[in-house]
């Protein structure tokens, strides 16, 4: 007879795996992992974005929001501009390898 114990999770491991598992979503997308490699040379533009994916607009900025859900990337705006660069200085390092 197997003896089945009830496993209690720690919120904090919850919160861990479930971050994770956004991250790993976020980054298993070959356009959103192209963008990851566009921007670990530097902080670029959605229209800069736009230019080296060749994307429509609003494909490049839905795939940016996932990104930035998963805090996979920064953003700011600038007047009309919204620039986005990795988030972390790690970041930039593992995107790399």
């Amino acid at each position: 007879m197997i003896n089945r114990t009830l496993i209690i999770i720690p919120c904090v491991a919850i919160k861990f795996m479930r971050s994770t598992i956004a991250v790993l979503k976020a980054a298993a997308d070959e356009t959103r992992a192209r963008i990851l490699l566009a921007l670990s040379f530097k902080e670029l533009c959605v229209c800069q974005i736009t230019a080296v994916l060749d994307l429509a607009p609003s494909t490049v900025s839905k795939h940016l929001s996932i990104l930035y859900g998963a805090e996979l990337v920064n953003m700011r705006k600038c007047g009309k501009w919204v620039y986005y660069s990795l988030a972390g200085r790690d970041a930039s390092t593992s995107i790399r390898e």
